[in-house]
């Protein structure tokens, strides 16, 4: 059985980047971290996060604006506790405007404790996820996400969720 949930929800998101080092044919590395204030799955449904990460940003520049990125983070998230996740992707992004992403998660989040032990979500998450950010002043970008995760195949059921967010994002670099 999927279980799934689906929201309209706010995302706040605020990022840096250290400048760019070229590392040879095309390609750049940059360390990252973000902050952001965003839907966050807690199965059965989202639930309103704070998401603390820091990483980095494997980069190559394409034709016509364009980039292909490797992406790795680590880091907390927060609902009710804090709790640790790791996540890697790959990335294709136009103009900082339009971006798509996938990759692999490793969730604490949907880990349990205490009466609810026995049931536990698998950890492991796949993520796909589209951003469009239209409006632009200077570092502030604003437009809309849509993000689908869903547990990695095992034995049991595999819990999913799909989110609609309207976002904001700051980004320093």
């Amino acid at each position: 059985m999927l279980a799934a949930a689906a929201l309209v929800w706010i995302a706040l998101d605020a990022g840096v980047a250290t400048p760019r080092a070229s590392i040879g044919r095309g390609w750049t590395l940059a360390a990252t971290a973000d902050a952001s204030f965003q839907p966050l799955f807690v199965h059965p449904d989202f639930r309103s996060g704070i998401a603390a990460r820091g990483g980095f940003r494997l980069a190559h520049a394409m034709p016509g604006g364009a980039a292909f990125a490797l992406t790795g983070r680590a880091g907390a998230t927060y609902v009710d506790d804090w709790r640790p996740i790791v996540e890697a992707a790959a990335e294709v992004s136009w103009r900082d405007e339009v971006e798509m992403r996938a990759g692999l998660r490793h969730d604490d989040r949907l880990r349990r404790e205490g009466t609810l032990k026995d049931f536990r979500d698998p950890t492991g998450r796949l993520f796909l996820g589209a951003s469009v950010l239209p409006f632009r002043r200077g570092r502030f970008a604003a437009g809309a996400a849509v993000d689908y995760e869903r547990a990695l195949p095992g034995g049991r059921r595999l819990p999913s969720g799909v989110s609609v967010t309207a976002v904001g994002r700051c980004r320093w670099r």
